[in-house]
């Protein structure tokens, strides 16, 4: 029986928190959500050397930068040191059934400008979970914004 050839294969696990910040909470909740997810991430990845937390949504990044600035400096410098991702770069990640083009272009805008001016990043990495579907015209938008 002849051998077969073992191919070493690497997986990687991509951390993220999704958070619907005012889905089914009032603000005030999806607020204290975000503060307590980025808190638990910062900790882990200052505590493991492996791990790696991935984010978008600016809105969230606002909120902890209003309501816990030592937090909001501790995510800067672990973007900085890679440990860290700033991906997507919406504003507030949207439902991409309804929304024109345009309001998906003015999203990935703020956003985009926000993690330029707060963390020196343009994310490339295009996210989008939980959106209920997707536009036809979302995939150009994307490569277009970056």
């Amino acid at each position: 029986m002849p051998q077969q050839k073992t191919t070493m294969k690497t997986l990687h696990l991509i951390c993220n928190a999704h958070i619907d910040p005012v889905w089914q909470w009032d603000w005030e909740e999806g607020a204290a959500e975000a503060v307590s997810t980025f808190r638990i991430a910062a900790a882990f990845a200052q505590e493991f050397d492996a791990f790696v937390f991935n984010h978008n949504e600016a809105l969230l990044y606002r909120w902890i930068e209003e309501y816990e600035p030592p937090l909001f400096a501790q995510i800067q410098a672990l973007v900085r040191d890679g440990k860290w991702h700033i991906m997507g770069g919406w504003y507030l990640q949207p439902d991409c059934n309804l929304p024109s083009g345009e309001s998906f272009v003015r999203q990935i805008l703020l956003g985009r400008r926000y993690f330029q001016e707060k963390f020196g990043v343009e994310p490339r990495t295009a996210i989008n979970f939980d959106p209920f579907g997707h536009s036809r015209g979302l995939v150009q938008i994307l490569a277009k914004s970056g």
